[in-house]
């Protein structure tokens, strides 16, 4: 397998780098947009009852394109590390690496924990306990996505430094 991702990323190194970039740019866009741009839309819609029905339908649909962009970013990051030969590199450069990594998994974790709020406020949507509904949504869009939304930017440039820039 190891033998595998050395060749996969010495003919295409530049797209899988490519796509790297991209799927980060697109994990950041979002998050920005979410809490910057559509927020503040939302929180202008007086009926709360429409209100947490557009952010749930939202988040909803953010989910299914964030799940892609992971895999993808997730994918070409393994091959990247892999076909680059980190594992054999100097050992700070190595110890960057799983520091990213660590970053990565730590953003994983809270996507998940996102996702089960998100669940969560969809079944106290259903109930009209909208007190429980703005607690969950609350918690995703005021904390989790700021929070995702740094450390990603940690992770892209601790990204810009493993490349040497």
């Amino acid at each position: 397998m190891q033998d595998f991702m050395i060749n996969l990323f010495g003919d295409f190194g530049r797209i899988i780098i490519f796509l790297h970039i991209v799927g980060a740019a697109f994990l950041v866009g979002s998050l920005f947009m979410i809490r910057f741009v559509i927020k503040p839309t939302l929180m202008s819609i007086e009926n709360e009852a429409i209100r947490y029905g557009q952010c749930i339908r939202m988040l909803d649909r953010y989910f299914y394109y964030l799940f892609v962009v992971m895999i993808l970013i997730i994918l070409v990051s393994t091959t990247m590390s892999v076909g680059l030969g980190f594992e054999y590199a100097n050992p700070t450069l190595y110890s960057i690496i799983h520091m990213k990594e660590a970053f990565w998994i730590f953003m994983a974790f809270n996507f998940l924990y996102m996702y089960f709020k998100l669940r969560s406020a969809k079944k106290y949507y259903k109930r009209r306990d909208f007190f429980e509904v703005h607690e969950n949504l609350g918690l995703i869009v005021n904390w989790f996505i700021p929070l995702n939304l740094i450390i990603t930017l940690i992770a892209s440039y601790v990204g810009i430094i493993i490349r040497g820039f």
